[in-house]
């Protein structure tokens, strides 16, 4: 049976590497933050010696927890795609019903990416030209893309058992032209030498996508 001096021992050992597990995390994402700083303004030929400078460590601290400069940018865009699929998730919820949540998908991704358009290039442009591992892909990627396309897809498959969307749409279907309006619109104004040529803002190019996808999936 465990004394009492025992349990002390092993609640201040417990204790001391919650602590250093807490430090480690911070340190790793104060060198996150620093690195989208650096990749934001240098591109993709940032180097790993402005990361560490920027963020302050030695270069043999930076590489213990990120060897390379893809594993930087692959755990910037999981971070960034965090953020996306909680952004997501949340107007789906909110939305009264599945047109509404069509809608929503849409909206959603859009008004976040024109807050924080570096965002989305870090997650969508500068992420896969410069290679993320398989094994970031399909560990954490590609499951919390799905997240977003089979929450949408399951509001919309309860909408259509109410007949509040066409019987003959496929749910998982809209579910990904929603997911694809929004990621399309992005991409051409963000990836556009000038946003301002064009004829049309993004707004108005969203509330277009919209109505489409809303007129589509009627009943």
């Amino acid at each position: 049976m465990p004394t009492a001096t025992t349990i002390d021992t092993e609640d201040r050992e417990s204790a001391r590497l919650a602590r250093k597990a807490r430090r480690r995390a911070s340190r790793r994402q104060g060198i996150l933050d620093a690195a989208r700083e650096v990749i934001v303004e240098e591109g993709l030929g940032f180097t790993m010696d402005k990361v560490a400078d920027a963020a302050d460590v030695s270069k043999p601290a930076l590489y213990y927890y990120f060897r390379s400069k893809e594993e930087v940018i692959g755990a910037l865009a999981v971070e960034v795609l965090r953020i996306e699929v909680e952004t997501l998730g949340r107007a789906i919820v909110d939305a009264e019903d599945g047109l509404e949540a069509l809608a929503a998908v849409v909206r959603a991704k859009v008004e976040l990416y024109q807050d924080d358009p570096d965002a989305f290039r870090i997650l969508y442009l500068w992420a896969p030209m410069l290679g993320v591992a398989d094994s970031v892909r399909m560990s954490e990627m590609i499951p919390l893309q799905e997240v977003v396309t089979h929450a949408l897809e399951a509001k919309l498959a309860r909408a259509q058992a109410r007949r509040e969307i066409d019987r003959g749409a496929d749910p998982h279907r809209l579910a990904t032209v929603a997911w694809s309006s929004a990621h399309g619109l992005l991409s051409l104004v963000l990836s556009a030498g000038d946003p301002a040529a064009s004829p049309y803002s993004l707004d108005e190019l969203c509330d277009e996508a919209c109505r489409v996808l809303v007129r589509a999936a009627a009943p």
